[in-house]
């Protein structure tokens, strides 16, 4: 099913996205007067951006310090797209799929630029991201060279997409 566009949502259909964004449990009823809307309302609203794709998913944010996750790194990859010593074409996206699926990788994004592939990967500590670098992923053929950083500090981590509203746009001082 295709997506509808940014065009066809109307004021409160962004109502409750960002309502469903900050807290996907919220009850209808709750919905409907948050937004001012009737229930019945609302609800063939949120079914409709369901079925059109604008609402893909509803999950659970768990902490990850207390699940014993709490190291946070970013890793750029650059891709090698010949294997050493063989004609064979590695591929990107192949690449990008099959990390994908590695437990301890939360996110993979395409890039433009010196490197190819952005990597968001949480671990128990700096070893096994030590392990997860040195052992699993430079072992990779289509892996020619990665850049680490480790997180200090998070002052924002977010799923939402803020601002929907109104197109607001703060501006950054």
């Amino acid at each position: 099913m295709p997506a509808r566009n940014s065009a066809s949502l109307d004021e409160t259909d962004l109502k409750i996205l960002e309502v469903l964004q900050r807290d996907c449990k919220t009850r209808i009823s709750d919905l409907s007067a948050k937004v001012g809307r009737g229930i019945s309302s609302v609800h063939a609203r949120v079914k409709s951006l369901e079925k059109n794709g604008v609402i893909t998913a509803y999950r659970c944010i768990v902490d990850p310090a207390r699940v014993n996750r709490s190291t946070l790194a970013f890793i750029l990859v650059r891709v090698r797209y010949r294997a050493p010593g063989s004609d064979d074409v590695l591929s990107q996206r192949e690449f990008c799929k099959s990390i994908a699926q590695h437990p301890l990788v939360q996110e993979v994004h395409v890039l433009s630029g010196e490197f190819d592939v952005l990597l968001k990967v949480r671990t128990r500590d700096v070893q096994e991201m030590n392990s997860f670098i040195v052992d699993f992923l430079r072992e990779i053929p289509a892996v020619e060279r990665t850049l680490t950083m480790f997180t200090m500090e998070t002052f924002l981590e977010t799923t939402e997409l803020r601002g929907l509203l109104n197109d607001q746009r703060p501006s950054v001082r």
